[in-house]
């Protein structure tokens, strides 16, 4: 699919540059056809974007006549939309052109795999969360509404049920992956949400080997601890309270993960 994709932004005047697709006009192709394709793909990705999901935005006859491009030209564009969620092709009687949207799991995904590719660190993780953590606690308080007060609530009840169980550290995992999605959720600001989630994923990807808790009850219990205080303060529906405790449980977490950070750069500098 890859290959695939890039082959078809080559088609488009498009070559790799630093790692994003760079506009570069190709000798054998006229500069009008490599036009047409681009507009062909901003037309489709525009009224994508301009219907509700499921929408049908037009037949494949329709889409060529109304954009006065041929099929070839119309498939090329369609395929580059497609690859960014944005449009679903189906074939046959009563097919055509379907809206649809990317989906935050593949989006946060593929952030994270370049952050990764470009050597992000867990202490540039760490860093880069803490500010995000703070501004969606206190947004979460500001913003609460009887939805997030009954989640909240019953992320609280779980978290009890999980303590009085002493569930090890894969129930931990579960349920500070539904937090996270929580607080973003509660926020209502999705670029905080969506960054916050591309830095969980990030941290994720990296393996057991960066994770600060595993293995490590402890921390566990501490952080669970100033977690919940800090979905209590939420729910009393007071930010600056919910900001300072956000700010507290990364200042928790902060020595732990410089004393990874360091441990891993002592091991990588053995096997120089």
């Amino acid at each position: 699919m890859l290959s695939r994709n890039r082959n078809l932004y080559k088609v488009a005047g498009y070559a790799e540059d630093r790692g994003f697709m760079a506009r570069r006009a190709k000798p054998q192709e006229s500069s009008a056809l490599s036009a047409t394709l681009r507009q062909t793909v901003e037309a489709l990705r525009e009224a994508s974007l301009r219907c509700a999901e499921g929408e049908l935005i037009g037949s494949e006859d329709e889409l060529i006549a109304r954009h006065k491009v041929s099929r070839p030209t119309l498939r090329q564009a369609a395929a580059l939309v497609t690859a960014e969620q944005l449009l679903q092709v189906r074939r046959g009687v009563g097919g055509g052109y379907i809206a649809r949207r990317p989906t935050g799991r593949a989006v946060t995904h593929m952030a994270a795999i370049f952050l990764r590719a470009r050597g992000a660190s867990l202490d540039e993780i760490s860093q880069s969360m803490a500010p995000i953590r703070a501004e969606l606690a206190r947004l979460a308080a500001v913003n609460l509404d009887d939805t997030s007060r009954q989640a909240l609530n019953a992320f609280l009840q779980s978290e009890a049920d999980a303590n009085a169980e002493a569930g090890g550290f894969p129930t931990f995992a579960r349920s500070e992956l539904e937090f996270c999605r929580l607080l973003g959720a509660s926020s209502r600001n999705h670029v905080l949400s969506l960054f916050f989630d591309i830095l969980f994923d990030l941290a994720a990807s990296m393996g057991p080997g960066h994770d600060i808790f595993l293995g490590r009850p402890e921390r566990v219990k501490a952080y669970r601890e100033q977690r919940m205080r800090l979905v209590e303060a939420i729910l009393d529906g007071d930010p600056n309270v919910a900001e300072l405790l956000a700010r507290r449980t990364s200042e928790l977490t902060r020595p732990w993960h410089e004393e990874k950070t360091a441990l891993a750069a002592r091991a990588a500098s053995l096997v120089q």
